[in-house]
């Protein structure tokens, strides 16, 4: 995909879910409050449970982090040097239960500044921004990659005309959940580019292949992607298998909005013809040809077939959605409503009328909207998706009144951003040097209270 305009993207939250040196045992470990906090055992939570064979996400795309019923783990954004000079950055964990954070290590006296600790993540192996983490039955697997640079341009030469780009191999790791026994357990082939996506049902993970060139026009460099496939790696054998191709005789550039049962949605822009390079990134051609397009939702059975359409949207005014449970949530800011289509029978109603109907997220069965303008109205309003009603929640960033920003869910709870320890800019910008996190029960998020519990943080946070 190019441009995306103002269509807005929405993240999937999925509650999904340390190393000890040296031994087998199930360490503990103590946080800097003094509170003891019981480090993640094998077993005890269900994670993505093997006991479904539907499809879920297994990761939240563009955070590199996950979460169990019972705690947080983050890799942070922010590079640390360690003693020997190399750059890192290391595995947190916030436990709920006793609502602190540490560093994933147990070893007493450790200062987390070398390669030998365990809660450490050397940046050659495992790059910051693109690496993902996600829990699979009783294991914590954190999948290295590089970073997507399919449908970006610029201005230096990384390659002539349709070179591939040479890249290290995207790596899975696996770590019992206390972060013990990380191994190596498959490297994938170097000539291809991993999707930030990561699917599971009951025997492993589908993942988007890809192999990414470079075209040299001028001065300016187009990378684009070629043998777009969706892969099956069975985590018990740990052979790779192609299911089908995801580039099909359409002209439209398919993406994978959610799951449904054993079906992937897909969501792709309809143009009515394929696209010049030069209408693709000339920003008033292309504003002019996004306007007259069409969105596509479509259905994908997992056997090599191609998708089957079941709804489109004009693309002339700015529109979300929100797949959950059995229904596509579709909402417009032209019309002020939400509307369920019903993806099997295709029966759609109207949900609710609401001006902030923007929809971002969801938790439990609730659609997370804001208004259009983002930057106007912080406050986050639920929209119950079995009645329709509708609630919202007070708070808001405290030291600047923006958003909070939500992280994780578990049955009863939500883990969210609620403040910033931050220094203000001559334009209003904030550079931040520590995220906030703190837990609150949805019916008191639901219902408008402000009862939350703050974790104790050690780390910057995410």
């Amino acid at each position: 995909m190019k441009k995306l305009l103002t269509l807005f993207l929405t993240a999937v939250f999925v509650a999904s879910s340390l190393c000890a040196c040296g031994t087998d045992e199930v360490p503990s470990a103590s946080s800097e409050s003094g509170k003891h906090v019981e480090m993640p055992e094998g077993g005890r939570d269900g994670g993505a449970s093997s006991e479904s064979g539907e499809l879920r996400f297994l990761c939240d795309p563009g955070r590199s982090a996950c979460n169990t019923e019972n705690g947080y783990y983050y890799l942070p954004e922010m590079m640390s040097g360690l003693r020997d000079g190399e750059s890192a950055t290391h595995l947190m964990y916030m436990d709920f239960a006793s609502g602190s954070e540490i560093y994933l290590c147990s070893t007493a006296g450790c200062k987390h500044d070398s390669p030998d600790c365990p809660s450490v993540f050397l940046d050659e192996e495992f790059p910051v921004s693109s690496t993902r983490l996600f829990i699979f039955g009783d294991s914590l697997y954190i999948l290295s990659r590089e970073y997507d640079q399919d449908g970006t341009v610029s201005m230096e030469v990384t390659g002539g005309e349709g070179n591939t780009i040479e890249s290290k191999p995207a790596v899975l790791y696996r770590a019992a959940l206390d972060g013990t026994k990380r191994e190596k357990v498959y490297t994938f082939d170097p000539a291809l580019t991993l999707e930030d996506l990561v699917i599971g049902n009951d025997k492993g993970i589908y993942l988007i292949t890809k192999k990414i060139s470079a075209d040299k026009t001028g001065n300016q460099t187009y990378t684009t992607s070629s043998e777009r496939k969706l892969m099956f790696l069975n985590l018990g054998s740990l052979s790779l298998d192609e299911v089908g191709p995801m580039s099909f005789d359409d002209h439209i550039s398919w993406q994978v909005t959610g799951c449904f049962q054993n079906q992937l949605v897909l969501s792709g822009t309809d143009y009515g013809r394929e696209l010049s390079r030069e209408e693709m990134w000339d920003d008033d051609l292309y504003k002019e040809l996004y306007t007259n397009s069409q969105t596509v939702y479509a259905v994908l059975e997992l056997n090599g077939g191609k998708p089957k359409e079941f709804f489109r949207v004009p693309n002339r005014c700015d529109h979300s959605e929100k797949l959950l449970g059995d229904c596509l949530y579709l909402s417009s800011e032209e019309n002020l409503s939400i509307e369920a289509l019903h993806i099997a029978t295709g029966e759609r109603k109207t949900l609710c009328t609401l001006s902030q109907n923007l929809i971002m997220d969801t938790l439990g069965n609730k659609l997370c909207c804001r208004a259009w303008n983002l930057a106007g109205d912080p406050t986050w309003y639920f929209v119950d998706t079995k009645t329709g009603e509708v609630s919202s929640t007070p708070l808001i960033i405290s030291c600047n009144g923006w958003s909070i920003d939500f992280c994780g869910e578990t049955e009863s709870d939500v883990l969210f951003i609620y403040d910033y320890d931050a220094e203000k800019g001559a334009d209003d910008s904030y550079e931040i040097f520590q995220y906030k996190h703190a837990l609150i029960a949805k019916d008191d998020l639901f219902s408008g209270k402000k009862n939350f519990r703050k974790i104790k943080m050690t780390g910057r946070g995410q």
